[in-house]
């Protein structure tokens, strides 16, 4: 994996994919596919530095890419929502520019076309309910909006296999480079089900150690962590008396308590 600045790298697979078009002389088509998956980068980043949110790495994969930040698991849901929607913004706006372009006769009529084929076959792939692609993110924020986090992630895992099934079978005649993109797309749905405790840890840690604006209230009847909303305070009944969410979470986390 090459990295061409501390913050920008490309996947192994990208190169191949690359090169393949290149072998093959589609120069014109590789070029293009990398200028629109690089503006719809730019358009995430731009709105997590807006939001103030430090940019780890932005990783370029075959037909997409990977903005890695440190922001919080509990960061605000519409906050994350505009993040992911970014790309797609920032893929409409580059619609305009290449219009721009061939209005003004400065890219021929059938660059113009290709362009539109790629950018919208880009952006109807990244809004798939596919883990890590921006329309599984987006689904489970909208999720988290409604369900405990734990059940969030469990449920679009559950959508992401459903629709990675669905996408198989529709590439069943495909290309070798849609079997490469589907490969990475079972890759990355097996990690973040490994990783899913891992997650749902880091939820309650943060909720732990971090003073987190919440938009509303909630009293349960019974004391289970995995009932834990986003954006919501708990309170849970025991014995007639309801304790704060962070007295159980210090039951989980602080290691004193076992002495």
């Amino acid at each position: 994996m090459k990295t061409i600045c501390p913050k920008f790298k490309i996947n192994f697979l990208t190169y191949f994919v690359f090169l393949s078009f290149l072998l093959t002389g589609y120069i014109k088509n590789i070029l293009i596919i990398f200028c629109i998956i690089l503006i719809h980068e730019c358009g995430h980043v731009f709105f997590l530095k807006l939001f103030h949110y430090k940019i780890i790495k932005v990783e370029i994969y075959p037909y997409g890419g990977l903005t890695t930040t440190d922001k919080l698991i509990n960061s605000p849901i519409n906050k994350d929502i505009v993040i992911y929607l970014g790309g797609v913004l920032f893929q409409i706006l580059l619609v305009l520019f290449f219009k721009f372009l061939f209005s003004h006769h400065i890219i021929l009529e059938t660059t113009y076309k290709l362009f539109l084929l790629y950018n919208r076959n880009i952006l109807i792939f990244n809004l798939l309910p596919i883990k890590p692609l921006d329309g599984a993110e987006l689904m489970e924020l909208l999720l988290q909006k409604y369900l405990p986090f734990s059940k969030a992630i469990s449920f679009n895992i559950n959508i992401s296999i459903f629709f990675l099934i669905a996408f198989i079978l529709y590439n069943i005649k495909s290309n070798l480079n849609n079997y490469i993109v589907v490969s990475f797309l079972i890759y990355k749905i097996v990690e973040y089900y490994k990783k899913q405790d891992y997650y749902k840890n880091k939820f309650y840690l943060e909720r732990y150690l971090y003073i987190l604006p919440y938009k509303k209230i909630e009293h349960l009847n019974k004391e289970d962590l995995s009932l834990l909303k986003k954006e919501t305070l708990h309170f849970f009944k025991k014995e007639k008396k309801y304790r704060h969410e962070k007295e159980l979470l210090k039951e989980r986390f602080d290691i004193y308590t076992y002495f």
